[in-house]
């Protein structure tokens, strides 16, 4: 009997390669194994290979609860581990509970379906033709009862007693013997003027991209304006006009991604937006957001200039949602902050992924946060494990010019190693030390030798 087709996700950007899809685009017809794709294949997405993917999930049919232990429904076992957030780092932590441990209670409160998805795809997924059910890799239920775990979805947290060492929620008490916070991050919402400034949206979970995804598609091609052209926003214009859309891109920088990328990396994917279609308004903001007879939204930019579009999408960053263990009496400063073992200032309540703050640094970005999965799972089984906060390399899902940066951390200057048409190398150097690189093009294959020279250092 044939094995069955297993799925593998690119800890990077998030993409799926599923065997019996294939990759046909490059190269590996349906059918083709894991182990069969060469080693100079590369993610449709994000470019990096296949180092960089790991098995999404077992094959196997859901399992039973181990073998020795009873499951037991919320509220019923003191010693259990609560998990606070359905997203992609309660789920990463739950799956490495499990690999550490199978007997422990675990109990994950969500307070959507807790579905299984990849969030970065949110923002490739439309050139891609994938509707956003299709990025659902399992079903939370599902994917409980195969971990053997306790799920609340749909369950809003109400506070913390961290006396009674109990969670508050609408549906009753929930006991922890440890307590971890993955609560996320949320965006923030534009003060805009005008009777229309209630219908500009934001996309920060499979939910409000459904949403989103049904005003666009419902009239395609649509004329979509996003404001911001950070990391979220460059990724939705470069994807939405990739589906066919017509994108305007909006921003107070002088070019996109300006706190991310040095200028000349940043003036280039500029170059490469506008060369793929997107109109880019730099140096401006939006200041009302307005309906008209006609139908379209009247979007008023303070440089004096109105631009026409059917849906408004806000891309303006994330902020850690920090108000639970802030009302616990925990410490925060941007983010939950947590020591080298991902705990907060309370014993026995820990945070990780996008509210996380370690060492005065955010990292929400996918590698990190599994890193402070396997960290924190292995000091939850009695392990001890020193967690250190590391970006590594961000990169960049922008097809019209890949990208590929290590953000360094002290001063320095950047240097250009290489620059032909789109393939550019830019090295951050303070004195001698490689501190920091950017990469485009082609030339993003060389980040696996960049990073050995940084942490060889």
């Amino acid at each position: 009997m044939s094995q069955p087709y297993r799925r593998y996700l690119c800890i990077v950007c998030g993409f799926i390669y599923d065997e019996a899809e294939g990759d046909p685009d490059g190269g590996l017809p349906p059918g083709t194994r894991y182990e069969d794709i060469p080693d100079d294949w590369e993610c449709p997405d994000c470019g990096v290979s296949k180092a960089d993917f790991v098995l999404l999930e077992s094959p196997a049919e859901p399992q039973e609860a181990p073998a020795g232990r009873t499951q037991m429904q919320p509220g019923q076992d003191p010693d259990q581990v609560v998990v606070i957030g359905g997203g992609m780092a309660g789920w990463n932590l739950v799956e490495a509970l499990r690999a550490e441990d199978s007997s422990r209670t675990v109990t994950l409160i969500s307070h959507c379906d807790a579905d299984v998805y990849p969030k970065p795809q949110l923002s490739a997924a439309a050139a891609r033709n994938r509707q956003p059910d299709d990025l659902i890799t399992v079903a939370g239920p599902e994917r409980a009862q195969q971990l053997g775990i306790n799920l609340m979805p749909r369950t809003r947290v109400l506070s913390i007693d961290t006396e009674r060492r109990r969670i508050i929620t609408p549906r009753g008490g929930v006991p922890y013997g440890a307590l971890v916070l993955a609560s996320g991050a949320r965006q923030p919402r534009p003060t805009l003027a005008g009777d229309a400034a209630d219908q500009v949206m934001q996309v920060n979970d499979l939910h409000s991209y459904r949403r989103f995804r049904a005003e666009t598609d419902a009239q395609a091609p649509s004329r979509i304006l996003i404001l911001g052209a950070g990391l979220i926003g460059s990724e939705f214009a470069d994807d939405l006009s990739s589906a066919g859309h017509q994108v305007d891109l909006v921003d107070q920088a002088s070019h996109p991604l300006t706190r991310l990328l040095p200028t000349t990396l940043s003036a280039t994917l500029g170059w490469a937006l506008r060369e793929k279609g997107v109109n880019l308004h730099t140096g401006c903001t939006v200041q009302s957001v307005r309906t008209t007879p006609e139908g379209p939204l009247a979007v008023q930019l303070d440089s004096g200039e109105t631009v026409q579009s059917d849906v408004v999408l806000s891309a303006l960053g994330l902020i850690p949602n920090v108000e639970l263990a802030r009302l616990a009496g925990a410490a925060t400063g941007t983010g939950i902050q947590v020591d080298s073992r991902l705990q907060t200032s309370i014993p026995d309540i820990y945070a990780i992924g996008d509210c996380a703050e370690h060492n005065g640094q955010l990292l929400p970005y996918v590698r990190p946060l599994q890193e402070q999965a396997q960290a924190l799972a292995a000091n939850l089984c009695g392990h001890e494990t020193h967690y250190q906060a590391n970006a590594g390399t961000i990169v960049i899902k922008t097809p019209s010019l890949p990208l590929a940066v290590w953000a360094p951390e002290e001063d320095g200057e950047w240097v250009e190693r290489e620059a032909d048409g789109q393939d550019i190398v830019l090295e951050h150097r303070s004195e001698d030390r490689l501190t920091g690189f950017a990469l485009s093009g082609k030339r993003t294959r060389d980040a696996k030798q960049y990073e050995a020279q940084m942490r060889g250092q």
